[in-house]
């Protein structure tokens, strides 16, 4: 942020009032915005009344900083500085300091005649009376500054805080999508719900998520494969007491530069993303000047933009330390699905099932969920990052078809797990296996990732997968889906 000399100049005591009087105003603002919610939706969760705490604390934080660079004439500095003295002063002792207080506001503020009125009462007040007179001098000196001095600011919290609630009342309908799809009860899975809940659902959507639940409610092979495929690297992590060193690839991320989204409120200088309470000094020649030095000093409030998706950008060696001994519920699971033609029917509907299963698994053990989903390429879906709601969606309204690479999507997969974030990740391929074992760099990168602890599970979905391909896995979870073969399960 720019050196901003004449802030430098103020008195302390002045920046120091300025900051206290606007964060009882925020305070009041997160208040009245919680309050609202609570009172139009129905909250079905405590861990949704946390998660909304958090997220309007986090907006009250960015938009308080915003709040206190804001500029504010000298006349309201020296006020705001008075009031804060005002307040902190025993009841007692105001009529001491309301002369002092009166020739400073003389000619400056209507609240000289408030305190010349007050001062011919307080004599006839006892203790009690003369609390009530202090506790409504402060409330009318602050509705006063409020409207004289601090219209701009306020302005700009009655933007930020539609916004805000139309955000809220988004992710909220989301979470409770999500809450249907992944039942949970500690507040921190639910928080999780309403980190993924970027979209609401169409009643259409929401239907054929709810199908996929009730098909999954029916199928309890696939609920115990998921709860056991979640605990092996609980399992597999317990070691000798030392420190491991582990090699692998750190990614470094930003977010792409082309402004694509409004993610909040920033100083700046960009016309063309000025918010309208910044051009409202353009309307009066006093203000004016104001203008052009907040444009020069790039303090205007601008509206703050960045890109829609993260661009990666270079891989670079790191090393990590940890205890052997560490409780550790596992990396992500990354899921890959054969999208071929011949996994069309049950066998789709059994992989999409798996995903869901493993995604509360996910959340319970505050784990990732992955999916590539591979044919002829592959197709990445991060089930449980910030925009898991949508990813879930479009993933599992994805109709299969196309040939088999299972090669491909194993080396995609062995990728990812040379990265920090997927250490001891648990990758599951979902598949009828009809298709040649790994050779040549798709091998040599399975047995890497094997050595490094990953493990990797073969759900197979025929009896006529290849036996040398299924023995390359870590374990495989045969799966009967043909119509014969289910019938025949049911009899038995």
């Amino acid at each position: 942020m720019p050196f901003d000399t004449e802030r430098a100049r103020q008195d302390p005591a002045q920046q120091q009032a300025l900051k206290d009087l606007m964060g009882r105003i925020m305070a009041r603002e997160q208040s009245e915005v919680i309050g609202q919610v609570r009172r139009e939706r129905r909250l079905k969760h405590d861990g949704l009344n946390h998660a909304l705490e958090r997220e309007v604390a986090q907006w009250g934080d960015r938009l308080l900083a915003v709040l206190n660079h804001q500029g504010i004439s000298a006349a309201g500095r020296r006020e705001i500085t008075l009031l804060e003295r005002c307040r902190g002063l025993p009841p007692e002792e105001l009529a001491e300091e309301l002369a002092s207080m009166r020739l400073q506001l003389k000619g400056h503020s209507p609240m000289e005649g408030v305190l010349r009125a007050l001062a011919d009462k307080l004599p006839k007040l006892n203790a009690a009376q003369l609390a009530d007179a202090h506790a409504e001098l402060i409330a009318q000196w602050e509705q006063s500054l409020e409207q004289r001095h601090l219209a701009e600011q306020l302005a700009l919290l009655d933007e930020q805080r539609a916004e805000l609630l139309s955000d809220l009342y988004r992710r909220l309908d989301g979470a409770e999508d999500l809450s249907n799809l992944i039942p949970v009860d500690h507040p921190s899975e639910i928080g999780r719900l309403w980190d993924m809940a970027d979209v609401p659902l169409s009643r259409r959507q929401m239907k054929g998520l709810t199908q996929l639940a009730d098909f999954l409610g029916k199928q309890p092979e696939i609920q115990r494969l998921a709860a056991q495929i979640g605990k092996m690297a609980k399992a597999s992590n317990r070691g000798p007491l030392k420190r491991v060193k582990e090699k692998a690839i750190a990614i470094e991320e930003h977010m792409s530069p082309l402004p694509e989204e409004v993610v909040g409120v920033q100083q700046g200088k960009d016309l063309g993303r000025l918010l309208a309470v910044a051009t409202s000094l353009l309307s009066s020649e006093e203000l004016e000047l104001l203008f052009f030095k907040q444009l020069i000093d790039s303090q205007l409030l601008i509206y703050e933009m960045q890109g829609k998706a993260p661009e990666k950008g270079k891989l670079k060696p790191v090393f990590r330390h940890r205890r052997a001994d560490i409780e550790d519920n596992g990396g992500p699971f990354i899921l890959c699905i054969d999208t071929s033609a011949s996994m069309a029917g049950q066998p789709e509907r059994c992989a999409k099932a798996l995903a869901l299963a493993l995604m509360r698994e996910a959340v319970k053990a505050d784990r990732d969920c992955r999916v590539m989903i591979f044919s002829t390429g592959v197709k990445v879906f991060d089930l449980l990052g910030g925009h898991g709601l949508s990813q879930a969606r479009d993933f599992l309204g994805y109709r299969f078809h196309g040939g088999t690479d299972i090669s491909q999507c194993i080396e995609h997969a062995c990728d990812a797990l040379n990265l920090v974030p997927f250490a001891n990740a648990d990758v599951v391929v979902v598949s009828d296996f009809i298709a040649p074992r790994l050779k040549g760099e798709a091998l040599v990168e399975l047995e890497a990732a094997q050595q490094r602890g990953n493990r990797f599970h073969a759900m197979a979905l025929s009896r006529e997968g290849n036996p040398a391909l299924l023995d390359q896995m870590n374990h495989c979870w045969p799966m009967e889906t043909s119509i014969w073969g289910r019938v025949k399960a049911h009899k038995g």
